[in-house]
């Protein structure tokens, strides 16, 4: 194991997934974790938070040092530094109105169209309405979909049936144009083609001229695959999906409910040289 002070100058910027990576199975942020990041800001290392949720849920969960955060919403399709706008990758209204198209086809699965701030519903099931409301109350119902007229990041399926196991195979189609990813159990997202995770690590990693082997990333899901793909300290969940575990350098010892995330970063950045905490 490195030393602390060898480890600390490596290891400029953090980047997490949220759900099933940094957050518990019931949406909860580990308790340690912002003790934990006010020590990494002390030795200047850099925090962002990587999610297919939208940004006003990064918003609501990190409150207390959201000036201090790097905001990667929507997948990759918006970045943000508290209100400062970094980056945004909308999709096409074209491409928009055959995605809405699809999804109106599919049993049990509701479209919706993730603006930078507000989420669009045209469905009301209460059962959809339930999986809207784990990740943001920031949403409004509207007769069409395909008449919304502010920038849309992302479109993301809610599918009761499984997303991999149902709708992805209706996506298909749209993969010579654009990134689609399951995104969760229930959730199929798609993006611009470089709306991804990996790609937004890039653009911090270039906005403050850190390599790859001075970033440490975190993820379970394939839409975190491009991700593992920019960092020398690349970490797949110990609960991660497989394939995600092929792709990453290291997997964690512990699960998401067990602060696997903290753990590795407790490691990594601040043991002694005596190899003791």
């Amino acid at each position: 194991m490195q030393n602390c002070s060898y480890l600390q100058s490596m290891i400029k910027l953090i980047v997490t997934d949220l759900d099933g990576t940094l957050l518990t199975d019931r949406l909860e942020l580990p308790g340690g974790f912002l003790p934990l990041t006010r020590r990494l800001f002390a030795v200047g290392i850099k925090i962002a938070i990587a999610t297919g949720r939208p940004n006003s849920s990064i918003a609501e969960k990190f409150a207390p040092i959201l000036s201090q955060l790097y905001a990667i919403s929507d997948n990759g399709g918006l970045i943000r530094n508290g209100k400062q706008e970094l980056l945004s990758k909308p999709l096409p209204q074209a491409e928009i109105q055959s995605l809405v198209s699809v999804a109106r086809g599919i049993k049990n699965a509701w479209p919706v169209l993730c603006g930078k701030d507000t989420w669009y519903l045209e469905n009301t099931d209460e059962a959809f309405i339930n999986k809207v409301h784990l990740y943001t109350k920031n949403y409004r119902v509207v007769e069409d979909l395909t008449k919304i007229d502010t920038p849309i990041i992302k479109l993301s399926l809610c599918d009761l049936a499984g997303a991999e196991q149902n709708s992805y195979k209706y996506y298909r189609q749209f993969e010579n144009s654009l990134k689609v990813a399951v995104g969760g159990a229930s959730w199929l997202d798609v993006t611009m083609p470089k709306a991804n995770k990996g790609e937004a690590v890039q653009f911090l990693q270039r906005l403050h001229d850190i390599t790859p082997d001075e970033t440490l990333v975190f993820g379970d899901l394939m839409n975190d695959y491009e991700m593992m793909k920019t960092a020398t300290y690349s970490y797949a969940m110990k609960n991660a999906y497989p394939k995600l575990k092929e792709a990453a350098k290291f997997i964690t010892e512990k699960d998401n409910n067990e602060g696997g995330v903290l753990d590795v970063i407790e490691k990594l950045c601040f043991i002694n040289e005596l190899g003791k905490y």
